[in-house]
């Protein structure tokens, strides 16, 4: 683990004076700390307490595997960009640009991340140590974490000892390297199915203890409180747990831009955003006025809460209607790229009159797009910059990535024919594993309103015993002593306070799926919105009717 520190960007020393040390110290505290307080803690949440031992296990764990977590990171980076990495050499390579000049470009790329960081020890190695390309590959092979890359190198550097021309390797390496990370990506999308049937079982199980935990209080006389903060302590930590692992496994394939700089669109869903929250707030407020202070009204509390998230809904779909517009610009712009790229090279590399030409032509949600770039380009002010808002003005990330590569190759004499090739292929595949990921999330979609509805019967049945059950004994006037040591009464203001924190914790599950939804299909946050308001009503409704159930199914009618 601990030889190649130094190329992960640690050094020893500092990783054990202010990580390893540190973090053992203070597990050993934690452990004295909770020995100290065990009793304390067995009489407040019962055997509960020694899930808290986990804990220091948990923090020593992180010191000890932290090379190794920083190693996956980089990892997880390179091989996330192995594809846009191999496509930009691979426009670059149609040029007669020298071999160090082509990683030098490489490595200034911030948006490679550890792939630029490597291509830059690449760079350093031939600049300052004098090292040719297949002797810095093989260097740089023998220690990066990604085995995608390491083979790259390792192939590149046996290709050059042999005098194969490097243009045509790099060609041939776009279809291997592309297969590799196909195999890459489909792995994720794997994942995420085994994530699918991992979620249903944690989360139900859940809300069984939840249900369990809820009628406890009834039967035991355990502080009504304390059970619902733990329930909703484990719920969180569970979700949170959940979104952690998600975000691990998901491909980092995002559909929206991530130049940094702000759009047309960007800024609208903005002022949606703004709008949409504060109609919230003063939804929530009327009502909650309307009901509590005034008493006009008398809506349940999970009913407050749908009404009042319900204007969500105008920013969230105005992002999801984005989205499909992003998704398809992105299916229509392999065609528009192959279209310029031939046309150009066919009359002599001139970009303007090829995309004149172009306009005519319908490129579905791309044509608006193509259109204002020609208006840019003729203009003749700032080529450059043209380019760069048509690829950013799109909002789709492979746009703006492969657009970038396009542009660059050709500014440095790339033939447009071959240069389109390359970023068009590749872009078809990407689009072809995108759908593929669309189908998953989809899929999900259906298993997320599921399992919010499975959780609010179980949870509010639960609550509807308890509920029955203690209004039942609390109307009988009998004495506590001959009931109290048998079934212990809930108060009503208690049975309020269970009421309003199970729906919390439904609507902290709605709001986790949403997220969980998007992170699946690359999306934004935004864009779950609709599935939040969607899943919070679903939660109200299941909720009122299971309450309704089981109240009905417990009335039991006096004696004559």
């Amino acid at each position: 683990m601990f030889p190649n520190l130094r190329h992960l960007g640690i050094k020893p020393e500092r990783y054990f004076r202010f990580v390893f040390l540190p973090l053992s110290v203070l597990a050993l505290i934690f452990v004295i700390v909770a020995l100290l307080l065990l009793q304390s803690l067995m009489e407040l949440i019962g055997l509960f307490a020694l899930v808290l031992y986990a804990v220091p296990g948990l923090i020593f764990a992180v010191a000890l595997l932290y090379p190794k977590i920083i190693e996956g990171r980089m990892r997880n980076e390179i091989d996330n960009n192995i594809h846009f990495y191999i496509t930009h050499m691979g426009t670059l390579a149609t040029s007669e640009i020298d071999r160090m000049e082509m990683m030098r470009i490489i490595s200034q790329r911030k948006e490679y991340k550890t792939l630029a960081e490597e291509t830059r020890k690449i760079y350093l190695l031939m600049d300052k140590w004098n090292r040719n390309l297949a002797q810095a590959c093989r260097f740089i092979a023998r220690r990066t974490p990604s085995n995608i890359f390491s083979d790259f190198l390792d192939r590149m550097a046996h290709e050059l000892d042999s005098g194969e021309d490097f243009k045509e390797f790099i060609r041939r390496e776009q279809k291997v390297v592309m297969d590799d990370f196909t195999n890459h990506y489909s792995g994720k999308l794997y994942s995420i199915d085994v994530f699918k049937e991992l979620y249903v079982s944690i989360v139900l199980s859940l809300a069984f203890f939840a249900a369990f935990a809820i009628i406890m209080p009834f039967l035991t006389g355990i502080n009504v409180t304390h059970m619902m903060y733990l329930i909703m302590l484990f719920f969180i930590l569970t979700e949170a747990g959940v979104i952690t692992y998600l975000k691990g496994v998901a491909p980092r394939d995002p559909v929206w831009q991530t130049s940094g700089e702000l759009t047309s669109a960007d800024a609208k869903l903005f002022r949606w955003t703004n709008i949409g929250i504060a109609a919230t707030l003063v939804t929530f407020t009327v009502v909650g006025f309307f009901n509590y202070i005034l008493h006009l009204i008398d809506i349940p509390f999970p009913f407050i809460l749908a009404i009042s998230v319900t204007p969500l809904l105008l920013p969230g779909l105005k992002a999801k209607k984005e989205e499909s517009e992003i998704r398809n610009k992105d299916r229509n712009a392999p065609s528009f790229i192959m279209s310029l790229g031939a046309s150009a090279s066919a009359r002599g590399g001139n970009i303007l009159e090829s995309l004149k030409y172009l306009t005519a032509h319908d490129f579905g949600r791309l044509t608006e797009d193509v259109r204002a770039l020609y208006k840019r380009l003729n203009t003749r002010i700032n080529k450059a910059r043209a380019w760069q808002k048509f690829s950013i003005g799109t909002n789709s990330n492979l746009i703006y990535r492969f657009m970038d590569m396009f542009t660059e190759a050709i500014t440095i004499g790339s033939d447009p024919k071959d240069a389109a090739t390359i970023v068009a292929n590749n872009f078809n595949l990407l689009n072809s594993l995108r759908t593929k990921r669309n189908q998953a999330a989809s899929s999900f979609v259906g298993i997320s309103y599921g399992v919010i509805i499975g959780i609010a019967f179980s949870l509010y049945i639960s609550f509807g015993v308890v509920e029955s059950m203690s209004n039942l004994y609390a109307s009988l006037g009998a004495a506590q002593k001959y009931i109290g040591d048998i079934l212990h009464v809930v108060p009503p203001e208690d049975l309020s306070f269970i009421d309003m924190l199970v729906f919390i914790v439904l609507l902290i599950h709605s709001a986790v799926s949403s997220f969980a939804i998007k992170i699946m299909d690359g999306g934004r946050y935004i864009a779950g919105l609709p599935h939040f308001v969607g899943m919070v009503w679903l939660a109200a409704v299941a909720g009122f009717i299971s309450k309704k159930l089981i109240t009905d199914l417990l009335v039991i009618s006096p004696m004559q």
